[in-house]
């Protein structure tokens, strides 16, 4: 039995040696970057899966000495009646903010100046860095630009709706949600912009020509050629703009707060005040796991959808 058993295993292991030494290139390239993931992502999230099973607080006796409490935390966020209402919050940003407003926006903007550049017209550049301007601008920047614009007697919105004999609008009283998904689209759309342009480069322009040829307008060389093409880059790019989007809370901060009322708490701005301003690393770390329970919710659902017949 021992002799059959070395038979069976010893040729696997020389195969998987075979392998690696044939990637082993591959491998050591993977490396860093496979280092940096543990250490950033896999790290922390492990972490806030062990602190939420416990008391740990920020300061005092249980930031020390944090104790193991089981699914308490658990029961009381599933029991926290704030927390419903944050979870709509959450959704109803991301909707906005990510699916409609982000993605819709970028790919429609990358297609309009692929096409430009095509025809050669020059402001396409000059939109181009428009859009580069708002991404690259520091994100505690853009909070406070946007609480300019909203400003309820001199916000460049407010005048800009005097011009046209409307009255000023009280962004942040009627319609907080709002103002803060603008804000975040206008700060995200030029990530989801930059990768459109770049798949829209991969498209054979034969498929194109064919189309043409056809009888096929713009709309159907879109929806029947472009769109299946780019569909796991439209995946992949739905995907990283939920999860940063899930991760907003600094634009909200500055903006709202979460307020008034707690209408534009999202669960990540949730979790930053329940964990740094009540203290409560624990409970905070609870509503952390919550979110990313969230995120693969969403990502299960983009690469089922990518990988599944058109």
């Amino acid at each position: 039995m021992t002799v059959a058993g070395a038979g069976a295993i010893g040729p696997r292991s020389i195969g998987l040696g075979r392998t690696f030494k044939r990637n082993r290139l591959y491998f050591a390239g993977l490396t860093p970057a496979a280092l940096l993931l543990a250490l950033f992502f896999v790290g922390p999230a492990l972490w806030a899966l062990g602190s939420s099973f416990t008391n740990r607080a920020l300061v005092g006796i249980d930031a020390a000495n944090p104790r193991f409490v089981g699914l308490d935390n658990y029961t009381r966020l599933f029991g926290d009646p704030d927390f419903a209402r944050v979870i709509v919050n959450s959704i109803v940003f991301v909707v906005g903010s990510a699916i409609i407003g982000q993605f819709i926006l970028g790919l429609g903007l990358a297609l309009l100046i692929d096409h430009a550049q095509h025809r050669g017209f020059r402001a396409a550049n000059f939109v181009y860095a428009a859009v580069l301007l708002a991404w690259v601008d520091p994100t505690l920047i853009a909070g406070f630009l946007w609480v300019a614009m909203f400003d309820f007697y001199y916000g460049s919105l407010n005048v800009a709706l005097g011009l046209f004999g409307l009255g000023p609008v009280n962004w942040f009283g009627q319609a907080p949600m709002l103002a803060v998904i603008i804000a975040n689209v206008w700060r995200g759309t030029a990530f989801t912009m930059l990768i459109f342009l770049g798949a829209l480069r991969t498209v054979p322009g034969d498929v194109y020509e064919a189309a043409r040829v056809d009888g096929a307008n713009a709309w159907r060389r879109f929806w029947d050629h472009t769109l299946p093409m780019l569909r796991p880059i439209v995946a992949l790019t739905l995907l990283s703009i939920t999860m940063s989007t899930f991760g907003t809370f600094i634009v909200i901060q500055v903006l709202t707060n979460g307020g008034p009322s707690f209408q534009t708490e999202v669960i990540a701005l949730y979790a930053y005040h329940e964990a740094f301003q009540a203290h409560e690393v624990g409970y905070g770390s609870t509503i952390a796991v919550a979110m990313l329970a969230l995120n693969l919710s969403f990502a299960v659902f983009y690469l089922r959808w990518s990988r599944a017949r058109a």
